[in-house]
């Protein structure tokens, strides 16, 4: 019995004794963290701790349970025990209540960080992703794959099979007809306005909307002609045919047809003078010119639909980033000015030759004012009725109208109508030399190869023109496929496109694009689907067959004010401009270049320029980003700008400094200044004061004398205990508010390149040199790879949070550290009510304390 209790007795204080020991060495451990002059404290050293707290409760647990399953005897030792279980549970969460300080490793170590594998993408699963076909996990095809691919690659299978015959039917049909009927004169006048005959924008507005039925994702564009497509298919036909017509070119596109002789040479622009170009085998027919002008329209825009196809398959449908809304809306409008100025000379009823050099609209212009005394009466007098016509329709009567009838008037094919029947019966051209379109052939266009020996001519105009229209159609399909709640493929739309524009050509079509203006129109009569471009497409192969011939005495002057008429939606982007001015001047002045640019030069060259520009001003922000001092804010763990948040506290000594942007071989340069010029300190001009400073102290040691240096300590050894004191005092306090750590905080570097990495490597030695230490805290996975790839020395430098690297920075300064540490409440993201007079009083104090903050701030620049 005695023995038992003896083993019970010593059972207990055994526990008791274990558990001193175990506190004295957390503690122990807390003081004494990893090898180094920081004393960073490990979250690993805390996991040891807890397990031993562990082991000694479950060690006491068994110990009581033995003694109260022999006798009763026991009670005072399990009373005794009983109490010392409860001192090891005040112990442990006493421990539980303590800051655990985490750097980046050991905090990858405790939750098991581990990197996803990446796999590379086979040639043949890259294509699949584009609708080609579907591999599953093993690599191999299946049904299943093959259905969706083939719902992939035709779209409209989908659409067919959820298709509401009995509502959408008639909401599509309403919407077709309408789009049909505003088809008719919009393809024959933007024919012209890329130089080529009424009968190819016809034909724009058959096939193109036949095939992108069955290949496009979205279901209100409408696709066909677009005034700048015309406009830039326009200037590789003026530069080639009406500068370039040489025996070469005739080679190339081997003989017309037909060849007569004209009376006239044609006129062409040769560095910006007019002149008679010398034709080979004789001077030919306007028709002549015109198959000319049509060949090289078909062989840039099949050009540009297989580059769209290229770019289709390898998923390139990303490019729209890069050509940003500013960019596309000052490129417009900038065309717009073009557009108009094309079809000034029709509404005069005046001849004027086009010029393919910069400066063209200056050239223009001036040709126009030459020639206006020429001007055709009759043609000004059609061109003022139908222009009043179109804006009082378009501004005025269909906005009324709207409440009362669905249908929007057709004044556009109202105009064509009376314009063909007044030229017929007024005899216009004949009686008043009014131009007019000509014969239009009826019937469709037999297929034939457009020549793919221009193909060197034409290349950066068929690329210029593949990339900007299918950001223009993307971006109006976009707007329709967000507010009907849908999604579109970007790669499905590029390889829609190419083939619409690959297959166009065969059959007569240059560059086809989604119309705003169409779409708008569809959008507004209720069209659902797709079906709606197969009712405008059956309208338009009646209008080709039975009614094309009909239109040959139609006015040119009655195109060219709807032309102009329906430039009003690009004029009205001068409202972006303003809107960019007050968002973002970075914007702004993209959307200023690249208008100037299209303006002042052409529409390539000022393409070219903006999107130069758009770039440089991606280098420019990414190279100079924002960057800030953080501060604690009062009684919580959150560090935030100094400069917006006032109350926000800066810990004595550490600086913690914000870089927000990609830290590489551009930026580095504006790091080193951002930080040096925020936090006051230089570490070459620093180490350059000490080097001097040493060398100060060794003159005067060297010129001091043996005898005074004698004198000096019998004299100080009376009073040097004291003095002692004091400066150890005073050097103790100049430690803790002079810069001795410097956090960086990396949540906003999204990306860091291997001279950034180098870089971090020889900014932390040049501060090493002068006692300052830089801690780096929120680090990005990309961030944190590039370190170890870099071979980074000090892997422990990295911390989960900003607060775990400033309690490792005050590792040296533990009063400091435990004020930190018993104000900050861990995962507080706001301040209670009831610290209000907490934060208050941390203001005022950080009021009185700033001039002195300032004051040892500028001593330790002078360290």
């Amino acid at each position: 019995m005695a023995t038992s209790s003896m083993n019970g007795h010593s059972v207990a204080v055994a526990a008791a004794s274990v558990s001193d020991q175990n506190n004295s060495a957390a503690a122990s451990l807390f003081a004494d963290s990893l090898p180094g002059s920081q004393r960073r404290i490990s979250g690993s050293l805390y996991d040891e701790e807890e397990d031993d707290l562990d082991d000694e409760e479950h060690h006491l647990n068994q110990s009581l349970s033995s003694l109260s399953s022999r006798n009763c005897h026991y009670r005072p030792l399990l009373n005794e025990g009983e109490e010392t279980r409860r001192q090891a549970g005040r112990n442990k969460d006493r421990h539980r209540r303590k800051p655990t300080i985490l750097t980046q490793t050991h905090f990858d170590a405790r939750y098991r960080f581990t990197r996803p594998k990446t796999s590379s993408l086979s040639l043949r699963q890259l294509l699949s992703g584009t609708g080609f076909g579907g591999a599953g996990n093993d690599g191999h095809c299946s049904k299943r794959c093959l259905l969706d691919c083939l719902l992939s690659l035709f779209p409209f299978i989908s659409v067919i099979r959820q298709y509401q015959w009995r509502s959408d039917l008639i909401a599509d049909t309403i919407a077709g007809l309408t789009v049909g009927i505003m088809n008719i004169p919009q393809g024959m006048a933007y024919a012209m306005l890329a130089d080529l005959p009424p009968v190819c924008g016809l034909y724009l507005g058959f096939f193109p909307l036949i095939l992108y039925f069955f290949f496009g994702t979205s279901r209100q564009v409408s696709m066909g002609t677009f005034a700048l497509s015309s406009l830039m298919v326009a200037v590789p036909v003026v530069r080639i045919v009406g500068v370039q017509l040489t025996p070469a070119l005739a080679d190339i596109l081997g003989p017309l047809p037909t060849m007569s002789i004209s009376t006239e040479a044609p006129v062409a622009i040769i560095n910006n003078a007019t002149t008679s170009l010398p034709v080979p085998h004789g001077n030919y027919t306007e028709d002549g010119l015109n198959q000319y002008r049509i060949q090289v329209a078909l062989s840039v825009t099949l050009l540009a639909g297989l580059i769209q196809i290229g770019l289709g398959l390898f998923r390139f449908g990303f490019i729209t980033i890069y050509l940003s809304t500013p960019l596309v809306s000052g490129f417009t409008t900038g065309a717009a000015f073009h557009v108009m100025t094309s079809q000034v000379p029709a509404i005069f009823g005046i001849k004027v030759p086009r010029h393919a050099s910069s400066f063209k609209l200056i050239h223009s212009y001036m040709d126009i004012i030459d020639r206006l005394p020429d001007s055709n009466p009759a043609s000004v007098i059609i061109s003022i009725v139908c222009i009043c016509l179109l804006l009082l329709f378009r501004l005025i009567i269909n906005a009324k109208l709207s409440k009362l009838c669905r249908f929007p008037v057709p004044i556009e094919l109202i105009l064509v109508v009376l314009g063909t029947s007044i030229g017929h019966f007024g005899h216009l051209h004949t009686a008043y030399a009014v131009d007019i379109v000509g014969e239009i052939p009826s019937g469709l266009r037999a297929p034939s190869m457009p020549s793919i020996g221009l193909f060197h001519l034409v290349w950066q105009d068929a690329f210029m023109l593949a990339i900007i229209m299918y950001v223009c159609t993307f971006s109006i399909c976009k707007i329709y496929a967000n507010k009907h709640g849908y999604l579109l493929d970007s790669n499905q739309e590029l390889l829609a496109s190419g083939i619409v524009n690959t297959v166009g050509p065969v059959f007569g079509c240059y560059f086809s694009a989604g119309s705003l203006s169409r779409s708008q129109v569809q959008e507004d009569m209720g069209g659902r689907t797709q079906v709606a471009s197969l009712i405008a497409a059956s309208l338009m192969i009646f209008v080709l067959l039975f009614l094309g011939p009909l239109f040959r005495e139609l006015p040119t002057a009655v195109l060219a004010c709807i032309i102009i008429v329906a430039l009003k939606g690009l004029f009205m982007q001068f409202g972006d401009a303003v809107k960019l001015y007050r968002i973002s001047k970075y914007d702004f002045s993209i959307w200023i270049v690249c208008f100037f640019g299209v303006v002042i030069l052409n529409v390539s060259y000022g393409l070219m320029l903006g999107f130069a520009y758009s770039l440089l001003t991606v280098v420019c922000r990414t190279q100079s980003p924002s960057t800030s001092i953080l501060g604690r804010l009062p009684t919580t763990d959150i560090y935030k700008d100094v400069r917006f948040y006032p109350s926000a506290v800066q810990v004595p000594g550490v600086a913690v400094f914000r870089f927000d942007g990609a830290l590489y071989f551009a930026s580095v340069d504006n790091f080193r200044y951002r930080l040096m010029k925020l936090t006051g300190f230089d570490p070459k001009l620093a180490e350059a004061q000490q080097l001097e400073q040493e060398a100060q102290h060794r003159q005067q040691q060297l010129e001091l004398s043996p005898q005074s240096l004698a004198a000096d300590d019998e004299a100080g050894s009376n009073s040097a205990a004291p003095s002692d004191t004091a400066s150890s005092s005073s050097h103790q306090t100049n430690q803790s508010t002079r810069l001795h750590h410097i956090i960086v905080e990396c949540s906003g570097i999204n990306y860091i390149d291997s001279v950034g990495a180098s870089f971090l490597r020889v900014l932390i030695a040049d501060y090493q040199r002068v006692g300052v230490s830089i801690l780096f805290a929120c680090c990005k996975h990309q961030f944190r790879r590039m370190l170890e790839r870099s071979e980074f020395a000090d892997k422990y430098s990295v911390y989960v949070s900003v607060h775990d690297a400033v309690l490792s920075a005050l590792a040296d300064y533990p009063n400091q550290r435990a004020r930190l540490a018993s104000d900050a409440r861990s995962g507080s993201s706001i301040v209670d009510t009831a610290d209000t007079a907490a934060v208050f009083e941390s203001q005022r104090l950080l009021q009185q304390t700033g001039e002195s903050r300032d004051t040892s701030s500028r001593a330790g620049l002078n360290v």
